[in-house]
C-alpha cells in the first residue's frame, strides 16, 4: 500500500512540476479545429498578433480568443498544414523559432507578439529553448521596432518583490527537485526580458486546465495562490495585456479558484 502511494506521489509530482516550468504548456486535450474556428470573428482590429506556440493547448486557446476578437494573426508553426483549416483568415510562416531569421519573418507587420512556447511532453526539446525563442524575438523586435511581448511562463520563475506563501514556495521546489534545466531556461528568460527596453509582461502559471470557462482569471504580483489555472481564463487575460499596461514589465502569477 505504502509503495503504491509513494508511486502515485511521484507521478503527480511529474505531472504538476512539468506544467508549472513548462509555463502552460502541458499535453492535455486541446481545442479541436471546430472549436477554435467557431467563434471566429473577420478582422476588424487595426492591430496584428505574432503568435508562437499557436498549435499548443494553450496556443489553441490565445488563437481561439484572438481570433473572436477579431485580431489579425500571423502563426509561427512548423507544420502549417495544421493550421490549414483557418483560410486566408491568418498568415502561417512555416519555420523553426530558434532560427533568427523565421522570427524576423514572423514580425514583420505585427505590433505584438505573444508567445505561449513551452517544452510540453516533447522530450527531445533544446534545454534552452524558451530563452533561445525570447532572445530572437527581442533582437527582431528591436529591429522592427515593436514594443509589446507577452510571454506564457511558469509559477517556479522568480523575480524581485516576490513573496511566496506556502503554495507557491512548494510549486518551486517541486520544480526545482524535478525539472531543474527547464526552470534554469525560464529563468533565463526572465533575465533576457529584465534586462531588454521592451514591454513585456511575463505571465506566470500553475497547472493549466484545458477548459474554455468563462470566469476571469485572479493575479497577484506576489506569489501563486492555487495550483490550477483554466485555459479560458488565461487567453482571455493574455489578450487583455495587449493594450494594457497594468503589468508592463512585470511577472503577475495567475490563476485560478
Amino acid at each position: 500500500m505504502l509503495r503504491a502511494l509513494n508511486q502515485l506521489f511521484r507521478f503527480l509530482l511529474i505531472i504538476i512540476s512539468l506544467a508549472l516550468v513548462g509555463g502552460c504548456a502541458g499535453s492535455q486535450q486541446r481545442l479541436s479545429n471546430d472549436e477554435i474556428f467557431a467563434t471566429s470573428k473577420p478582422a476588424n482590429q487595426h492591430t496584428t498578433i505574432a503568435l508562437l506556440g499557436g498549435t499548443g493547448m494553450v496556443g489553441g486557446h490565445i488563437l481561439q480568443q484572438a481570433l473572436a476578437q477579431g485580431y489579425d494573426l500571423r502563426i509561427l508553426s512548423r507544420s502549417p498544414e495544421k493550421l490549414a483549416y483557418l483560410g486566408e483568415r491568418v498568415t502561417i510562416v512555416q519555420g523553426d523559432a530558434r532560427d533568427p531569421q523565421v522570427i524576423e519573418t514572423l514580425l514583420e507587420e505585427s505590433d505584438v507578439v505573444i508567445s505561449a512556447i513551452g517544452p510540453g511532453s516533447n522530450k527531445k526539446s533544446a534545454p534552452d529553448l524558451t530563452s533561445t525563442v525570447s532572445r530572437n524575438v527581442l533582437a527582431a523586435m528591436a529591429k522592427q521596432n515593436i514594443e509589446r511581448y507577452i510571454v506564457i511562463s511558469g509559477a517556479a520563475v522568480t523575480m524581485p518583490g516576490d513573496r511566496r506563501n506556502a503554495t507557491g514556495w512548494l510549486m518551486r521546489q517541486l520544480v526545482k527537485l524535478r525539472f531543474a534545466s527547464l526552470l534554469k531556461d525560464r529563468q533565463a528568460e526572465y533575465e533576457l526580458l529584465s534586462k531588454s527596453s521592451a514591454k513585456w509582461t511575463l505571465v506566470r502559471c500553475p497547472l493549466i486546465e484545458s477548459s474554455n470557462a468563462e470566469s476571469t482569471a485572479n493575479v497577484s504580483l506576489l506569489s501563486p495562490q492555487s495550483f490550477h489555472l483554466r485555459a479560458g481564463e488565461l487567453s482571455r487575460f493574455v489578450i487583455d495585456q495587449i493594450f494594457s499596461d497594468t503589468y508592463a514589465r512585470q511577472g503577475p502569477f495567475v490563476y485560478s479558484r
